[in-house]
């Protein structure tokens, strides 16, 4: 019998789940497409996607940048379909720990950063036996989240992700308590990516595909008064910011203040004067007393287009190689999303466009989600997500064919010849208009 505490891996090679987790996602997607998309989940797209900031940059000359900058190891190119996007093809590659003297075991935070293309620091090493600076290693992420910290031979679950040279020995790690520096070079990943911090940061922003058609989907024009609901860390309130010309409001609203800060950040780097921004807990800035369109609490139907990104599961995010999150917590996002969702409607003007996306798998949040708009708000329709990059939803109780079809799905996918619009997060894209009250 399946437990809360329990988690198990979905396969040998896929992200582990609370196995009620897993039957959740079971009332999603088949057997053959959640073992597809459970396999996937443990390593990041093979396609880095940038945003060329394009009110100051064309993307032919973001591309020449890059490829000056990367050389020959990383193919650079312009998205098929849409214009201000840049991808880098990244390389998949099968680890051999023929020549590796030893295993360093890291936490999983530690591993993600990895596989993104980060070497390895002391703080997140947990076992390392005793070797010699300069040995080669191989790098294994602590799955089980059972090894301690100072294990010499971990003998629980692992996953082999990376292979480099050891700077850093037991001694200076555990003994000495060494926090800075180096501790392993990485020599060879799972995945290679180009390493772009810091890199032609005025020129573009690191983003992934389905969040960059989400802007696209909103298509706000310049002179619009855009309300993004839930902004940090700003790709998409950037975005929309470009898209708009930078003519207009874009009132960016974020409760917490170090998101705060990172968004703030952002805004700069892109040099955008059109976005105004409070800390605010979105669910807390709506009043039936105000009639403001410039600050909270905000007043009704002041918005001509509204996105609307909510705190949700996460479940389509990548690399991801373990998810501990309980069936209790992953069921309560859709009531605490209905909240940001029933403020938006009462926000919007008539006429105006809400898009509502997520990061995560479960039709509960996605497709349900819709359907209950349709049914409890009558002024509002499903209209397409137009770009359609992704695949269309999923049918539930209360969508028709033509509904899926409208709204759009990324579900990941590793498969060797997926491309940079099926290679993604999971993600998932609603819009729909606000139309004028029947006389």
């Amino acid at each position: 019998m399946a437990t809360e505490n329990e988690v198990i891996p979905n396969s040998n090679r896929g992200c582990t789940f609370h196995p009620q987790v897993l039957e959740y996602l079971e009332t999603t997607f088949s057997e053959e497409k959640l073992e597809r998309i459970t396999t996937a989940l443990p390593l990041p797209p093979k396609w880095t996607t940038i945003r060329v900031n394009s009110l100051h940059h064309h993307t032919n000359d973001v591309v020449s940048n890059l490829k000056k900058l990367l050389g020959i190891q990383f193919d650079v190119t312009s998205h098929p379909s849409l214009g201000d996007v840049v991808v880098i093809s990244g390389k998949r590659a099968e680890l051999s720990e023929t020549n590796c003297v030893g295993r360093v075991i890291v936490d999983q935070k530690c591993g993600k950063a990895v596989l993104r293309g980060a070497d390895i620091f002391s703080p997140g090493i947990k076992g390392l036996p005793h070797l010699q600076a300069g040995c080669k290693v191989s790098i294994h992420v602590d799955t089980s989240h059972k090894c301690k910290r100072g294990e010499k031979k971990f003998a629980g679950s692992t996953v082999h992700i990376a292979n480099g040279i050891l700077k850093l020995t037991r001694f200076d790690i555990f003994k000495k308590m060494v926090k800075t520096g180096l501790a392993v070079q990485i020599t060879e990943r799972k995945i290679e990516l180009p390493s772009l911090s810091g890199v032609l940061e005025d020129q573009i922003f690191l983003q992934n595909l389905p969040s960059i058609v989400a802007s696209h989907v909103l298509n706000p024009q310049p002179g619009d008064h855009v309300l993004d609901m839930c902004s940090a860390p700003g790709g998409k309130t950037t975005h929309i910011a470009q898209l708009m010309c930078d003519k207009g409001t874009v009132i960016a609203l974020e409760k917490v203040q170090n998101k705060v800060d990172k968004l703030r950040t952002n805004i700069k780097k892109q040099n955008l004067n059109c976005i105004k921004v409070f800390k605010c807990d979105s669910t807390k800035a709506f009043s039936e007393d105000s009639k403001s369109s410039c600050e909270p609490p905000l007043g009704r139907e002041v918005f001509d287009r509204i996105l609307l990104d909510p705190p949700c599961s996460a479940l389509g995010q990548r690399p991801q190689i373990t998810n501990t999150l309980k069936l209790s917590e992953i069921s309560s996002y859709p009531s605490y999303q209905w909240c940001f969702v029933a403020d938006a409607v009462k926000m919007l003007k008539y006429g105006g466009t809400l898009v509502y996306s997520t990061c995560t798998l479960p039709k509960q949040e996605n497709e349900m989600m819709v359907a209950r708009v349709l049914s409890t708000f009558p002024e509002m329709i499903l209209v397409s997500a137009d770009p359609i990059v992704g695949q269309p939803g999923i049918l539930v109780d209360g969508l028709t064919y033509r509904d899926v079809i409208k709204v759009q799905r990324f579900l990941p996918n590793s498969d060797v010849d997926s491309g940079v619009d099926i290679d993604t997060i999971g993600f998932f894209i609603a819009k729909f208009k606000k139309i004028h009250k029947p006389l």
